[in-house]
Formats: C-alpha cells, structure tokens, sequence
C-alpha cells in the first residue's frame, strides 16, 4: 500500500533501484529535480511511452506537490503500476534542504534559439509526429519522433548538445529528463516548444 515515505526510507529506494516520477509542474521540474527522476506530463503518460520504460512490476517511488499526493497514487494505480511504494513526504523541498544532489534541466528561449541559429549551426530536433511536422517547423530541424529516441539510445552521441523541441514545452522535459536518466546530459529543451517559435518565424 503506497504510503507517505521519510527521507531515509525514500532514499533507501533510490538506492535499490526505484524509479522516481515526479508528478511537479515542469517549470518547477527544469530548476531542479532528484537525479533520475523522470517528469510526467500528460502527454507522455498517454503516449504508452512511460510504460515502455518503466515497465509495471517496476518498483515506483513518487514526488509530488502537497496535497496532491493521493491522486498521483491513483494515477499509477489506474496506469497499473503494482509496486508503488509511495511518495516523499514534505515533496522535493524534504530533498533540497537535506543537501542531496539536484540536477536540472539546460532551457533556451525561443528567441535565443533563433538567435543562435543565424550565428551558428545548432543541432535542433523536433520530436513531433513526422504529420505535424510536415505541416510546419523550424528551419534545419531534424525530425525524430520521440519513440524513436527513446528506443534507439545507443546510437546517441555524447559529444554534442541537441536542442529538442516539442509541440509546448512539456513533453520535450519528459523525454530529456528520461535521458538524463540514462546518463545523456546533452540535450536541451526550447521553452515553449514549436508554438513559441512559430511566434518568431
């Protein structure tokens, strides 16, 4: 029975493996997050994609923000998770003010991004279906679906910042933030995703 975690037992299951998901709005989940987390917004978890991750005999731990502790546990109930052990209590400012690691998420405006591109040559990935990108994006972006980045980590490079952009915003954090988990801290998020720059161009 999921159930209000201290920060010892919390950190227990980090180190045994849990998977941490952290429910926060994303502008919070940007400026810091537990390592390894992965952020859920919606549009991820209707994707299938979380469940292609983080598979459902999984152990799940959660952050989430106060009060609404009890419909994230409703959530991964209906997403039938079996093993969920529960969540931080206190929510991430329990972890923040122990001194444990954080870490963060690199964000650019739109404008600056546009900025950048008549100066320099960055690599910008639009994670968009292949249907709505065809109907419009950015110059010089490359189109891969998010499925196809997520499935296809070994032939990542390392050694090379990737702007990644999505429809708003949202489910740019979420696919970073599974890369990260993944040891990948080169990709970027574009605040705003496609509608932000499509303001610009």
């Amino acid at each position: 029975m999921p159930r209000p975690l201290n920060l010892a037992e919390f950190e227990n299951e980090t180190e045994i493996g849990a998977f941490t998901l952290d429910f926060r709005p994303g502008d919070q989940f940007i400026d810091a997050f537990i390592p390894g987390s992965i952020y859920l917004c919606q549009a991820f978890v209707a994707s299938g994609l979380l469940l292609e991750i983080v598979a459902h005999v999984e152990t799940v731990i959660a952050v989430t923000p106060k009060t609404r502790e009890e419909s994230a546990m409703k959530s991964l109930e209906k997403l039938g998770y079996e093993n969920v052990d529960g969540w931080l209590k206190g929510g991430f400012e329990t972890w923040k003010e122990s001194g444990n690691k954080i870490d963060l998420i690199i964000s650019i405006e739109a404008d600056e991004l546009l900025m950048d591109m008549k100066f320099d040559d960055p690599q910008v990935i639009d994670i968009r279906p292949t249907e709505a990108f065809e109907i419009g994006h950015l110059e010089n972006a490359e189109n891969i679906p998010m499925e196809n980045i997520l499935y296809n980590l070994e032939e990542l490079p390392r050694d090379q910042i990737f702007y990644l952009y999505c429809d708003d915003g949202e489910l740019s954090i979420s696919v970073i933030s599974c890369l990260k988990s993944q040891g990948f801290h080169n990709f970027y998020h574009v605040t705003g995703g496609y509608q932000a720059l499509r303001k610009l161009i």
